[in-house]
């Protein structure tokens, strides 16, 4: 009898007994650190993809530059494009992607737009010094654009990605306020697939056409229907050109979603 009862109390206790690892506390920030990683990894996901371009506003301001006197300004220019070039080489090599450099404008092509475009206002010129960085992604486009907010004050955006040119052309226009010496200058962010399309066919299209309208212009007369109807074939092709350029990058980021 003693047995069965000593037998009966040892089941009772092990029926009863809380297992041990159940009694182990979770560490909430354990949980915590894991959701705020998590978060991050998405954040910086958005941010360098389709969306996260698309997220970037255009700016509707006027820059000025630190000088009103041109040759005050076309002088500090020549610093300020070494500095850019200096960033811009960093950013790039930091990236994976490619700069460009073209110099900077010529005298009289910056006073020429300061005449007839900016009302005659040298501080309004603002891509005296001017450089491109040309990238293979969407990504890596991103991670240029962070590079130059940090590096630069950005001061104006136009973000033709989203709100492309009646031509189709995209891209991300940027004024930038370089740190050293204070001038404004432009960087313009290339997609490649795109820039080529810019720098090759479409350009060539455009020569086409500017020479069409010139013609027109020198004989004093308005176009005629002829030469209307071979704009409207050459800016349809460029359209095309650009949208076959852009779809791959769309493609991309719907089977990556």
């Amino acid at each position: 009898m003693s047995q069965f009862l000593r037998t009966t109390a040892i089941m009772l206790f092990m029926l009863t007994r809380t297992p041990a690892f159940a009694a182990l506390p979770i560490d909430p920030s354990s949980e915590e650190k894991h959701s705020n990683s998590h978060n991050e990894v998405c954040a910086k996901l958005f941010k360098h993809n389709l969306s996260g371009l698309y997220g970037i506003p255009s700016t509707n301001v006027t820059p000025l530059q630190p000088y009103s006197d041109f040759d005050t300004l076309y002088s500090k220019s020549h610093q300020a494009q070494f500095e850019l070039e200096n960033i811009c080489k960093s950013t790039a090599l930091l990236t994976q992607t490619n700069a460009y450099f073209a110099g900077i404008k010529s005298s009289h092509r910056a006073q020429e737009k300061i005449k007839h475009e900016l009302g005659g206002k040298v501080e309004r010129i603002t891509d005296v010094a001017r450089a491109t960085i040309v990238a293979d992604d969407v990504e890596s486009l991103m991670e240029v654009y962070e590079a130059l907010d940090r590096e630069t004050h950005i001061v104006k955006v136009k973000n033709r990605f989203k709100n492309p040119t009646p031509s189709g052309y995209r891209d991300l226009n940027l004024l930038v306020q370089l740190p050293k010496t204070n001038i404004i200058a432009e960087v313009q962010l290339h997609l490649k697939a795109i820039a080529d399309v810019k720098n090759g066919p479409e350009h060539e299209l455009y020569e086409v056409i500017q020479k069409i309208e010139r013609t027109a212009a020198s004989e004093n007369r308005e176009l005629n229907e002829l030469e209307l109807t071979k704009i409207s074939k050459m800016r349809n092709l460029s359209l095309q050109l650009y949208q076959d350029a852009w779809q791959p990058y769309i493609t991309t980021h719907i089977k990556a979603a």
